[in-house]
């Protein structure tokens, strides 16, 4: 097995250890790196959150409003690459309000800057920027977690019902003592006017009364579009999937605009399109509103129909040319970069952005012209380390120039958490070039530092210079670093790799 390869599957993040399969592309695997050291930088510089490993992940948790919210960057580095196993559904972030999952799914009010959408660590990277701060702006929640955090100013949403409510364990009672069929259960509910309805959801299983749920889910669904019963609209939708999935599929379409985003949510998470036509007609009519939250939602169930790429940026190139909201573009922008040529548009864009702007902008951007490397040099002298992080990780992803000079340059005039960022891009180039500045790393001052460079000199592992390095990393005056480099050197031995 080529050493590329053997490097690949095990890669080790600030979160953990992450297996990667190699069916994931290169620039996939590059581009999560990239997400999960901005997470570990914002979590360094903040206060707030604090690591804590929970079943061998490590997450980030926080207290809101007397919550505790917890994240786990690692678990959506597994959904980027594919893994449908971590407990959390595709699209949806692994977030968590006291132990309990919350629906959070990519769209543009994730952080009201956002972005990609396409990489579930880079929105966990968002969100954690955005409750960086101590009160975070409500204004920016995504609507599902701000109705956990804040039920009182997000209401109509499902977290106002998990309460007791006196109406709905009179009928749960009632029902329990008069149903023991279905037909009993249909007799029930048909009796119901709708205030008493909404409900029977509650203690209505399809498994047990299946003809009763189905009428009481066409029930609701005939509706029409309701803020006021939004929890009930999502059990008859999922209910219907379950009894009447052919039926269920060819409803969604219109609920992809129902008023509430929970519900448009499910409809284009759901949706099975026919063709691909059929999944461009149905889901670019949901682009006609870039305020809407299910708006990324739609980017990214088109990006599962490469043949619609095209005109999806061109449908974005006019969406863009169109607007004159500042946000939006500034969001919209960096995405399409990733998929096409919009060095010129950036260039544009850097001239009207304020200076808080620019790290995450720059972070976002793919950029493919060396115009890059004299903006880079420029901003390098802002001082910022946020700023100086997101040069890092856009240069990563433009060759069209050599970096080397910019990176030394950091390395020389940065602080530690913008070092870390770098050393494992160095790493994952693996020359003999970039061999050389990380050891100039390993005599740094600080020992985090210190010891990241020294694991990401063992990767080097035909380098003919690694024992030699690690062995002098047995010296440090850094007792941890001392005992990483005894470790690396048995790795070795036990590899094969020293004598």
């Amino acid at each position: 097995m080529l050493l590329e390869e053997i490097r690949i599957m095990a890669l080790a993040t600030p979160f953990g250890s992450l297996h990667v399969p190699h069916s994931v592309p290169e620039k996939r695997v590059s581009a999560v790196e990239r997400a999960l050291e901005w997470c570990n930088t914002i979590v360094t510089d903040s206060s707030l959150w604090q690591p804590r490993t929970i079943r061998k992940h490590i997450a980030v948790e926080r207290s809101v409003n007397g919550k505790l919210v917890t994240i786990y960057p690692i678990l959506a580095a597994k959904q980027d690459f594919g893994d449908d196993k971590t407990g959390f559904s595709r699209h949806h972030l692994p977030v968590m309000v006291n132990g309990k999952p919350v629906c959070v799914v990519p769209s543009l009010e994730m952080t009201g800057q956002e972005k990609s959408a396409l990489l579930h660590t880079d929105l966990v990277a968002s969100l954690l920027q955005l409750f960086y701060a101590e009160h975070p702006p409500l204004k920016d929640l995504p609507g599902t977690l701000g109705k956990a955090l804040y039920p009182k100013a997000f209401p109509g949403g499902r977290y106002d019902v998990l309460g007791h409510h006196p109406e709905r364990e009179r009928l749960r009672n009632q029902f329990y003592q008069e149903v023991t069929t279905d037909d009993d259960a249909l007799a029930f509910i048909v009796n119901l006017d709708e205030p008493s309805l909404i409900h029977c959801h509650h203690f209505l299983n399809h498994l047990s009364y299946p003809k009763c749920a189905q009428f009481t889910a066409e029930r609701i669904l005939d509706q029409g579009f309701s803020r006021h019963n939004l929890e009930g609209t999502l059990w008859a939708l999922q209910t219907m999937d379950a009894l009447e999935p052919k039926r269920h599929n060819d409803s969604l379409p219109r609920f992809m605009h129902h008023p509430g985003d929970d519900v448009a949510s499910h409809a284009i998470e759901n949706y099975q399109p026919a063709s691909d036509v059929d999944a461009w007609n149905v889901f670019s009519s949901v682009l006609d509103n870039a305020d809407n939250a299910t708006f990324w939602i739609a980017i990214t169930r088109l990006l599962e129909y490469p043949k619609l790429l095209e005109q999806l940026l061109d449908t974005c190139q006019e969406l863009y040319d169109q607007s004159d909201d500042h946000d939006f573009r500034r969001t919209l922008l960096p995405w399409m970069s990733t998929h096409r040529n919009m060095d010129e548009t950036i260039q544009v864009m850097l001239e009207v952005l304020e200076s808080h702007e620019l790290p995450m902008f720059i972070h976002e951007i793919t950029t493919y012209g060396n115009w890059f490397e004299n903006v880079a040099f420029e901003m390098m002298d802002y001082g910022s380390n946020r700023l100086k992080c997101s040069i890092v990780a856009a240069s990563v992803m433009n060759t069209s120039f050599d970096r080397f000079p910019l990176w030394e340059q950091l390395l020389q005039r940065s602080s530690g958490t913008v070092i870390t960022s770098l050393i494992p891009y160095l790493a994952h180039i693996g020359t003999d070039r970039a061999f050389r500045l990380i050891e100039a790393q390993t005599n740094h001052d600080l020992r985090f530092v210190c010891r990241r460079a020294y694991i990401q000199i063992a990767s080097f592992k035909t380098h003919p210079r690694t024992s030699e390095v690690l062995r002098q990393g047995t010296k440090s005056a850094f007792k941890g670093v001392r005992l990483e480099c005894e470790r690396q050197l048995r790795l070795r031995r036990n590899e094969g790799l020293d004598r």
